[in-house]
Order: structure tokens, then C-alpha cells, then sequence
């Protein structure tokens, strides 16, 4: 075997045991995963676990990473595909909204993420740097629209820190079970906001 196959084959197991253990995380709650458990789902043993990662802690925090590095490559190869920058902020709105069971479980994932960063500040770069790249995606946008002419002449960060934080809160209520928030409400919601703060006003002949 050569070593490329070699690397490519470790790479391969650790990421199995990151799929495992951010999967554990989201039906089990961040605290409520073992070791013993990941080693389980991969059919491997607790030694070869720690052989990628020293301990439990390292194995939670790099399936989060995991997990959300995951979501976005996934995110950017839709958005790739669509040009018009009012469609491309649909779909990225599309893709943020809690319905089936991979996003669901990435939204619970995040959830559990936000509670242990607020107690554990080693926590803070990693999930700085994931919303750094959640409004670097909107701002994108946003700028592409201002250059097509279709979106109006606002501050794309100031929008991005908008919808970020109305996606997050609706997606928030929806997993809580608010009563008052559905999957459809959270996308009218979510489109309204585009369509009021970047959409260019019609002009009047």
C-alpha cells in the first residue's frame, strides 16, 4: 500500500469517527456521548479512537468542526451553481430552514455548540470563525446583487448581521417547539426581510 493510499485510508477512519460522534451529539445531547459509544458505531475500538484524538473533548469539539465544515461544503456547492444573486440568498435561505433529518440534526448540533461556548471560551475561535463564515457567504451576496443591479445600496454587513440573527431565532423556536413558529413561517419570515432591506424600490414614471 502505498503512502498516499495509506493517508487517504486514515483520513478516511477519522472521519467516520467525526460523523459518528457529531450524529451521537445531536440524538444524545453533547454531554451524553462516550467514547465507548463512537467506537460502537464504527466498529472499531476505544485505543483507535484516541489514537486520532487524546481525549473526549477533542473528539466533541472536532465533530462539530466536522459537522458544520460539512454543512458549508455542501452549501457552497448549490450557491455555486445559481448566478442571480436574489435566487442564490433563496437558496442559501432554503438550505438554513430545519426540515429533515441531516440539517435538523446539524441545527442541533449548533444549538448544543452555543451552550458549551458560552461556558467554555476555548470553544469561542472555533464558533467565531464559523459565523464569520456563515456572513462572509451572505455578504457575498449581497455584493454580487449590488454589482447585477437587482439589490438595493445597503451595508452587506449590517444585513448579514440581520438574517443571521432571524435565522437563528427562528430556527431556535422551532426546535424548542414554539408554537408560534413553523418551517414555513421562518421561510416567509426570512424571505420578507430580504425582499424589505435589499430588494431595489420600483420606479415611478
Amino acid at each position: 500500500m502505498t503512502d498516499t493510499a495509506e493517508n487517504r485510508g486514515s483520513q478516511e477512519r477519522r472521519n467516520a469517527i467525526l460523523e459518528a460522534a457529531w450524529q451521537l451529539v445531536a440524538e444524545r445531547g453533547y454531554h451524553h456521548v462516550r467514547v465507548q459509544d463512537v467506537a460502537r458505531i464504527c466498529g472499531t475500538s476505544t485505543g483507535t479512537i484516541h489514537y486520532y484524538f487524546p481525549g473526549k473533548d477533542d473528539v466533541l469539539r472536532e465533530a462539530l468542526r466536522y459537522c458544520v465544515d460539512q454543512a458549508f461544503e455542501r452549501q457552497g456547492v448549490v450557491l455555486r451553481q445559481i448566478d442571480n444573486a436574489h435566487k442564490r440568498m433563496l437558496a442559501l435561505i432554503e438550505m438554513q430552514l430545519p426540515v429533515g433529518v441531516q440539517v435538523r440534526n446539524e441545527w442541533s448540533v449548533w444549538l448544543q455548540f452555543w451552550a458549551e461556548t458560552s461556558l467554555n471560551p476555548a470553544l469561542r475561535p472555533i464558533h467565531n470563525d464559523f459565523y464569520s463564515r456563515w456572513m462572509d457567504a451572505v455578504v457575498s451576496i449581497v455584493k454580487r446583487g449590488q454589482r447585477q443591479g437587482i439589490f438595493r445600496d445597503v451595508d452587506p454587513i449590517l444585513f448579514a448581521r440581520l438574517l443571521s440573527s432571524a435565522t437563528d431565532g427562528a430556527a431556535i423556536k422551532i426546535l424548542t417547539g414554539a408554537p408560534d413558529m413553523t418551517i414555513d413561517t421562518m421561510r416567509s419570515m426570512l424571505v420578507t426581510i430580504v425582499d424589505k432591506e435589499l430588494s431595489l424600490a420600483p420606479t415611478h414614471v
